[in-house]
């Protein structure tokens, strides 16, 4: 099986779930839940590799502080290699509201101190030993690293979950590129992607870019994808909503890990529709988290056995408890 690796900026997030997200000044609400969990997009990407059986390196800076520690030994838990890792200062942290109301999700942020990742603390071949590279922003890191990837015959793979002119300028070498729905419609306008009859065409557009692979999430409706295969529609699993936090990072790391494994841009799309679906039957994006087994038997039968996800529920109940 093929092996990623990912260079990002992992987060440290104190989920809380609330009965009701309140609107009014003064107006209090009551807690449901908690749950301390590591966050970040590839990051949690990377996390649903390892949970699922792939293999995996984290590339990047993080902290030096009980934060980091928590988040080092939470990469361990999921088989993530961190070995080149740099720590330094302070890890970032978000307080992520959530509520069964608007299943949405409010974040408050807290930037890290770490020192940026340069193209000095790079290790060349560390990064060609591995198949797929994931990115989340274009930087000079971020190319060089693709270089590395293209000179010894990997593919680069990329999160397009906020828009932005670098991503756009780094499409050409970019092999898997996978976006969310409001990079889509910041793309072909505002609402545009209520209108599905379109996607084909609007995905060919994105591709003609540079991508081999173009894939789009559209939410509980599904995927989107268009490869040298065709274009397929993966729809949506129906699961009663926790929190919708990470579904988009896990999704990323499902879908590369079905690609790993040697399933086709199609399957591995509804592969990480189902991954996606079931994370958001619990809080955060790293507890919900499915193995390869739970998926299959949740794709097969619309249920699974979820003795994993409550063993994990309440590891990540306590910060100190870790």
């Amino acid at each position: 099986m093929k092996k990623i690796i990912a260079y990002g900026t992992p987060f440290m997030d104190f989920l809380v779930g609330l009965d009701h997200l309140p609107s009014k000044k003064d107006e209090g609400a009551r807690i449901q839940q908690t749950s301390w969990q590591g966050g970040g997009k590839v990051a949690s990407a990377l996390a649903a590799v390892g949970q699922l059986g792939g293999e995996s390196s984290m590339i990047g800076t993080i902290g030096a502080d009980a934060y980091g520690k928590f988040l080092l030994e939470d990469f361990a838990y999921y088989h993530v290699d961190t070995s080149h890792m740099i720590p330094d200062g302070q890890n970032g942290f978000s307080v992520v509201l959530s509520d069964p109301v608007t299943h949405g999700r409010n974040i408050l942020s807290r930037a890290g101190t770490s020192r940026p990742y340069t193209l000095e603390d790079i290790d060349e071949a560390f990064v060609a030993a591995h198949d797929i590279l994931h990115l989340e922003r274009a930087t000079p890191v971020s190319h060089r690293l693709a270089d590395i990837i293209h000179a010894a015959g990997g593919k680069v793979a990329f999160d397009g979950d906020g828009f932005s002119q670098d991503t756009q300028d780094m499409l050409p070498k970019i092999d898997i590129f996978i976006g969310s729905e409001f990079y889509y419609n910041a793309l072909f306008g505002e609402g545009a992607s209520s209108d599905a009859g379109k996607y084909p065409e609007n995905l060919a557009k994105v591709r003609a870019m540079g991508p081999e692979i173009v894939v789009f999430t559209f939410g509980d409706k599904g995927s989107a994808v268009l490869s040298d295969e065709g274009y397929f529609f993966a729809p949506g699993y129906s699961v009663e909503v926790v929190d919708t936090v990470g579904a988009g990072d896990v999704y990323h790391g499902a879908y590369l890990f079905a690609i790993a494994k040697g399933m086709s841009p199609a399957d591995s799309a509804q592969f990480a529709n189902a991954v996606a679906a079931i994370k958001c039957t619990s809080i955060g994006g790293r507890s919900g988290i499915p193995n390869y087994e739970m998926t299959m038997q949740f794709m097969q039968t619309g249920s699974c056995d979820r003795t994993l996800i409550e063993q994990k529920r309440q590891r990540y109940e306590s910060f100190g408890g870790h």
